[in-house]
């Protein structure tokens, strides 16, 4: 089971409490059995993954460490009637789901594969549903399929399997899918539809269009760097699997990604990152989860205590990014909520951001409830002027002085690329600001509800550029300077 380090109980944490402490090494616990974890969602107190089996099969927690079962997505021998169309031997054993949240709704991508005669099918599809914990699921049908996928540059079938789903800087998203045979590939998804924007397709690993080990594949933009994470070796071989996770990075979402000794993943690439480690053996399926700051990867491992290997079950690792590349660690304190820097003080501020040394603006100097914000060249104008008042429980409003209004999480989005508006003030939680001090002369701001740093979206060095919500990283983009002027 997996360890995280024991941590001591003292004064000292009793004021910088930041992690969840105890006397014990911490494990994971209950129904950890499961196989291609999903990128972990959460929602309200829950967090959430879902994995292979009959119906696509589900696990929430309320703590990370502790999982129960859930209800599977679609009825055990049931799917949508589609499949039958494109992969016709299909007996309803999903494999390898993904979820992404988009637009207030979680959409769900698996995959449906099945052996003919001669070769093989498969395809993926996508579910959609309004709420995780009280789930509608609804299906939107056909991302792709085997039958529909043009063949590789080789000749070679495209195995339509393993999607993996992320959100690039300027925020588009993406699947990254495929396996054996002709490659990976990425193309682009329209989050309104949930399916594929265009027929293009980038081809980002593998062994040229030939036939290739990779599979599991994922994608996560961090630190200004997409890495790509997809496993080789043998898989679903309980104590015999030799599965283990290699990766490269790219400064564009569409490739190439390359490894650390610049070989294209393209052209079987991949620096190795996770592998057999003791009882942990055929560690895959990475998964991205920001938890308070803190980057955790899920992934499967086959359980080495047991005779077999099976069952197969859920860990989860801290990730460091400090080399510019990902090492993993089982030897970490789980975090509980931010840490709590120094606060700020109340007063009227101009909002400078550190990258672009421009101001967080009302666009246009609007009045209006619903009025965008923006970043714009500091002007010393009241819609760029802010009243920053604490609000008795660690957390601060932010109220533009031209409207009176109120900085706003717009829509209640909890989404990456959240908008950032003004509204009429409420006090609800998405007008509540964690405002604190990184001890470099500059502030990080979170939001209380979506618990998003405010951010320059997509990097902008520009008057006009948005500024929106995404996780935090501690990029310049969202480090901000708090100028006091005058009432």
């Amino acid at each position: 089971m997996k360890q995280i380090k024991t941590c001591l109980r003292g004064l000292f944490a009793l004021v910088a409490l930041a992690f969840a402490c105890s006397a014990a090494a911490i494990t994971l616990s209950g129904n950890t059995d499961i196989h291609d974890p999903a990128t972990i969602q959460k929602e309200g107190n829950y967090y959430w993954t879902f994995g292979t089996g009959d119906g696509i099969v589900s696990r929430y927690s309320t703590d990370l460490e502790n999982w129960t079962y859930g209800d599977t997505v679609f009825p055990a021998g049931s799917w949508p009637s589609w499949i039958n169309d494109q992969v016709s031997n299909f007996a309803g054993n999903f494999w390898a789901p993904d979820v992404i949240h988009m637009n207030g709704k979680y959409y769900l991508y698996y995959s449906a594969f099945a052996e003919t005669s001669d070769s093989f099918e498969s395809a993926i599809g996508v579910a959609v549903t309004d709420s995780l914990n009280n789930p509608n699921w609804q299906d939107l049908g056909m991302v792709v399929s085997t039958k529909t996928q043009p063949l590789s540059s080789t000749g070679w079938k495209i195995n339509t399997i393993d999607a993996g789903l992320f959100v690039d800087a300027d925020n588009r998203v993406w699947m990254v899918y495929g396996s054996h045979y002709g490659g990976i590939y990425m193309v682009e998804v329209n989050p309104d539809t949930g399916l594929r924007m265009d027929s293009q397709r980038y081809p980002v690993v593998g062994n040229s269009g030939n036939w290739q080990e990779y599979e599991a594949a994922q994608v996560k933009y961090i630190n200004g760097y997409y890495y790509m994470f997809v496993n080789l070796g043998e898989c679903c071989a309980g104590n015999e699997s030799t599965y283990y996770i290699v990766t490269g990075r790219s400064s564009s979402p569409t490739g190439p990604y390359l490894d650390q000794n610049g070989v294209d993943l393209w052209n079987y690439g991949g620096t190795t990152v996770l592998s057999t480690d003791g009882t942990y053996i055929g560690p895959g399926h990475f998964g991205y989860f920001n938890n308070y700051g803190q980057d955790l990867a899920t992934i499967h491992y086959y359980d080495g205590t047991t005779d077999t290997g099976w069952p197969s079950r859920l860990d989860l690792l801290q990730l460091d990014f400090s080399s510019g590349w990902p090492s993993f660690t089982r030897d970490y304190t789980l975090k509980v909520g931010y840490d709590r820097l120094a606060t700020a003080t109340d007063g009227r501020v101009a909002i400078i951001s550190r990258l672009s040394n421009k101001a967080v603006d009302v666009e246009a100097a609007s009045r209006n409830g619903g009025a965008n914000i923006i970043q714009w060249g500091y002007k010393d104008k009241p819609n760029q002027h802010w009243d920053l008042t604490h609000l008795g429980n660690g957390y601060y409003s932010l109220r533009p002085v031209h409207s009176g209004q109120s900085m706003d999480v717009h829509e209640w989005s909890s989404a990456e690329g959240g908008e950032i508006r003004q509204h009429p003030w409420t006090g609800d939680l998405n007008q509540q600001w964690l405002v604190e001090s990184l001890d470099n002369g500059y502030y990080r701001i979170l939001s209380r509800f979506s618990e998003l740093s405010l951010d320059v979206y997509g990097q902008s060095m520009e008057d006009g550029g948005d500024i929106r919500q995404w996780t935090y990283w501690g990029g310049e983009g969202q480090q901000w300077e708090l100028r006091y002027v005058n009432p």
